[in-house]
């Protein structure tokens, strides 16, 4: 029978092939084998997160309309005229919403936990007659195998 398994490379993998061997189990019944992560090579700031940059701007544009609308209203009544002061006021608004939204994101980016890069995964494969399998099954569940899975030949 071969029970097969999957970890991240941590201590409790290491724990567990100490225990495994313990138990009787021969380096000859059990095998490991690394798995490759996928890794793109594209724009990685992009891919871990694709709104940050766009939103800033969207949210300055945002503002900037707003205050273009209140800065031609009261150009009206004051000096320049409403031109100048739609002007004026539409670059206002934009650099206020622009900053004001990069520093409540990095301020949310500062608190947050950042996801930690994932640990390159392994296999075990293990050879061992059917009466061990609980035995095996519960080692490996204890030392938190990622999953678990039988073959009976």
């Amino acid at each position: 029978m071969l029970i097969i398994s999957t970890f991240e490379h941590s201590i409790e993998l290491e724990e567990a092939l100490a225990v495994l061997e313990e138990m009787g189990l021969s380096r000859q019944e059990i095998m490991t084998v690394m798995m490759d992560n996928h890794r793109e090579t594209s724009d990685h700031n992009y891919n871990s997160n694709p709104n940050k940059k766009t939103l800033a701007f969207e949210v300055g544009m945002a503002t900037s309309t707003g205050a273009t609308v209140l800065g031609i209203s009261f150009g009206f009544i004051l000096y320049w005229g409403p031109i100048i002061w739609g002007v004026i006021s539409a670059i206002c608004g934009f650099l206020l919403g622009f900053i004001i939204t990069r520093v409540i994101q990095a301020k949310v980016l500062k608190h947050t936990i950042r996801k930690k890069e994932r640990l390159p995964e392994l296999a075990i494969i293990i050879q061992c007659h059917e009466g061990r399998l609980q035995e095996v099954q519960h080692v490996l569940w204890e030392y938190q195998a990622l999953s678990v899975g039988k073959i009976y030949s």
